[in-house]
């Protein structure tokens, strides 16, 4: 793996009190990468503020950071705002970001317990915060607010210059270059740009594996109680590891995924799932079973490394 670029503005770590950052990279050639997927826990239980604890926990932010938080909105973002509401304090300094931008928030301290999402949160009760406090007093949880494109059309996602935008916009947020990616922590994440904003799970979880192993950082990756997702990512994981497929030989295949099947494609989706096309591609034994093609669903365990 070659060693990330030099940030065009990055401020160090430490570089305020209050514990916000700005970084802003050069955009990366996937295709000539030649780095190694990481190691990947996927489960269906837990959140990422709950069991993110020590790791870089993602934001799934709109470009104007905190969405709807003062609103209507009760998403993943605004939910996170709402109970670590010191990050709504953010919305007042930070301005839209740009295609390579995110913003870094460190220290923020949850008070409030919730049930549900959207339509269903509800306040569950305060909550007693027992994260370890850094030299600076603040507690020691990393937030990134990573902000991804939202699309109407499905097919659209697919599309190189959509493909790349997202893939930068994840290795922003997750790349340290001035750290040795061995003292790096996991990222925790999950459906980031998914649900409102039109995403597929698969992709995402796909593309967001890439970036990280061009940063450096392992994933731990949360399906918020889809477990079949959980299933179908482990499996191309375990794939795409056992073969050693690095992530420009990955970025190559989804390029060809896109001239060949989603181009003349004439509906709304294709017939040949992603990660059909990638098992068929990389390998000419039979596929594991995807769920997003026609195979059956199977009870399958809560988590998996």
């Amino acid at each position: 793996m070659s060693a990330p670029p030099t940030p065009s503005s990055a401020p160090s770590p430490d570089a305020t009190p209050g514990g916000t950052e700005y970084y802003n990279y050069p955009d990366i050639n996937f295709f000539s990468s030649e780095a190694q997927l990481t190691n990947l826990h996927i489960t269906c239980e837990g959140t990422i503020e709950d069991d993110g604890y020590g790791m870089l926990q993602v934001d799934f932010a709109n470009q104007f950071v905190g969405g709807g938080v003062t609103s209507s909105g009760l998403v993943q973002e605004e939910i996170r705002f709402l109970i670590n509401p010191e990050l709504i304090v953010s919305r007042l300094f930070t301005e839209a970001l740009d295609h390579n931008e995110c913003l870094i928030i460190t220290g923020s301290q949850q008070y409030s317990k919730y049930t549900g999402y959207a339509q269903t949160y509800k306040w569950a009760g305060s909550h007693q915060d027992t994260t370890p406090r850094d030299g600076w007093q603040r507690r020691c949880t990393e937030i990134v607010a990573i902000d991804a494109l939202q699309f109407k059309n499905f097919l659209e996602q697919f599309r190189p210059d959509r493909l790349n935008r997202e893939l930068n916009k994840a290795y922003c947020g997750f790349a340290r270059p001035e750290e040795q990616s061995q003292n790096l922590s996991a990222v925790a994440t999950g459906n980031w740009g998914c649900g409102v904003f039109g995403g597929d799970t698969r992709l995402k979880a796909l593309l967001q594996m890439l970036a990280a192993a061009e940063a450096g950082r392992d994933v731990a990756y949360f399906t918020f109680g889809d477990s079949q997702l959980m299933t179908d990512v482990h499996k191309m994981h375990s794939f795409l590891t056992q073969r050693k497929i690095c992530v420009g030989e990955v970025y190559d295949l989804l390029g060809q995924y896109h001239s060949s099947v989603c181009k003349s494609c004439l509906g709304r989706r294709p017939e040949i799932s992603l990660y059909s096309f990638i098992y068929q591609q990389a390998d000419s034994s039979p596929a594991p079973d995807d769920s997003d093609g026609d195979s059956p669903r199977h009870p399958v365990p809560t988590d998996c490394s």
